[in-house]
């Protein structure tokens, strides 16, 4: 057996750019950790972020960074550790990633250098020009324990599906079936008490918070999205049974009573779901659950959100995307209005946090799509939606847009500027102009005709009671520039 050590980069986000660095426990390396301590190798997590999260510099001179040094994390790396393993979730951590390696083989030329993660998964070939010996593509259990058994001369690289390294490349074209045969993420190898401190997450947080993943995969086909590259619309999930012991166990264990899903495509099962809430309330389990990552309205009925609420579910984010159904259709993302529009009621009776999320600048989005998104924006608050996000199109490695962007196959942009506020577009100006609208006239109608639900959001943010995102942006960008206590 081997002796590894995974690291989670700091974050890292763009000066002025609050929609970067939100902070939330990284799920694919605590998966991996569980998987290759369970086969009896001996796992230690280096948290670059949650072991200093209050800790921010200026990387530089134009982005922030929140963590522990990478020297300082490069130097807890000691003599007898056989394998190192990077994990990169996001286009923001390129950088960051680079700089470990090179102060990685530095250190040590001949220690094996594993990279995996969703952007290392649809940009192998540069992790490789970094100085990675191995990329894992995708899912990646599997393929890092063969690669362990590989180093130990037990297995051909040949044989290992989805690996990428300097001489060649298998594909991924198996997934794992059985998701209730993973052993449950090694959450415990986390600095978990530092995450719970910050009060702020992903999703909104009183507490003890973990994330969970449901399932795997993604069914639909959205053009701005890198799934369905990642993970080539393999669509698996685990059983009612497992999740609800996965959540029992937490809880038991850690006191945890608050529960963030962040599957790609969670409800794409109605049946599931049902079956989910009266596994939960079957247990008597007193908890909070929430989709923050956000689900496609459809695939929820309202009797299945009645059902929910009963089993402590408490927020919703859903993505329409646009108002126009001209942009809805360039997205190829179709949405039932009327049905999404009933669903936001039902969730503000049943007294469901939602959420709305839009994107502006899709290609081909032109004016009068955005006039449309703004009326779209204002009938959803006066409705009484709770929060929306309005993001600017930018294209992820992966997509079906990255090559609408860059037709030409010819990236002039760094991968950490590909973020939700692109300056590096022409029209970013004017379309940040027309998102400060949005935002202006969201909550000049939420004053206007939810005065009370405002004055709950003020109390919220002074309290640290979270409902929405947008409370803990608010109190994050306080503390972060007036050092407000935790």
């Amino acid at each position: 057996m081997m002796k590894i050590v995974l690291i989670n980069p700091p974050l890292l986000s763009n000066k002025g750019d609050i929609y970067g660095g939100i902070p939330s426990l990284p799920t694919g390396i605590t998966y991996i950790a569980g998987y290759l301590r369970n086969k009896g190798h001996e796992v230690y997590i280096i948290d670059c972020f949650g072991e200093a999260p209050l800790r921010r510099k200026m990387y530089k001179d134009k982005y922030w960074v929140w963590g522990m040094d990478l020297a300082d994390a490069v130097e807890r790396i000691t003599r007898d550790i056989e394998l190192v393993g990077i994990s990169v979730h996001s286009v923001a951590q390129d950088l960051l990633a680079q700089e470990l390696i090179k102060l990685i083989k530095e250190k040590n030329t001949r220690l094996p250098v594993v990279v995996g993660g969703a952007y290392p998964t649809c940009a192998y070939k540069r992790f490789l020009k970094m100085g990675a010996d191995y990329v894992v593509l995708s899912e990646g259990e599997e393929a890092a324990d063969k690669l362990l058994r590989h180093l130990k001369g037990e297995f051909r690289l040949n044989d290992i599906d989805g690996l990428a390294w300097r001489e060649g490349f298998n594909p991924k074209t198996k997934f794992i079936e059985d998701l209730d045969g993973i052993p449950y993420p090694a959450i415990d190898l986390l600095p978990l008490e530092n995450y719970w401190k910050l009060g702020y997450a992903h999703g909104p947080v009183r507490g003890r918070y973990t994330f969970l993943i449901t399932s795997r995969g993604c069914p639909y086909n959205c053009n701005f999205c890198a799934a369905p590259y990642i993970w080539q619309r393999n669509y698996r999930f685990h059983s009612p049974k497992r999740i609800v012991d996965e959540i029992e166990f937490y809880n038991r264990k850690y006191g945890i009573d608050n529960f963030h899903i962040q599957d790609d495509g969670f409800a794409t099962n109605r049946q599931r779901i049902d079956q989910i809430t009266n596994e939960i309330m079957q247990r008597n389990l007193r908890i909070f659950w929430g989709l923050p990552a956000g689900v496609k309205a459809e695939t929820i009925s309202i009797d299945s959100l009645r059902t929910m609420k009963k089993a402590g579910f408490n927020y919703l984010s859903v993505s329409p995307e646009s108002g126009s159904e001209k942009v809805l259709n360039l997205m190829n993302k179709p949405l039932n209005r009327e049905h999404l529009l009933n669903l936001l009621k039902a969730a503000q009776k049943l007294k469901i946090t939602t959420q709305s999320c839009f994107v502006l600048g899709y290609p081909g989005e032109q004016d009068s799509d955005r006039v449309l998104t703004g009326q779209f924006i204002k009938e959803i608050t006066r409705m009484g939606v709770d929060e929306i996000a309005i993001y600017i199109m930018s294209p992820l490695p992966g997509s079906y847009s990255f090559a609408q962007f860059f037709p030409d196959g010819d990236v002039t942009v760094a991968p950490e500027e590909i973020s939700f506020s692109p300056r590096w577009r022409k029209d970013y100006v004017a379309l940040n102009r027309v998102r400060t609208k949005m935002y202006f006239v969201f909550l000049l109608n939420k004053l206007l005709f939810h005065p009370v639900k405002c004055i709950r959001s003020l109390c919220n943010i002074l309290t640290r009671r979270f409902e929405t995102k947008m409370e803990m942006t608010i109190y994050r960008l306080l503390k972060a520039n007036f050092g407000l206590p935790m």
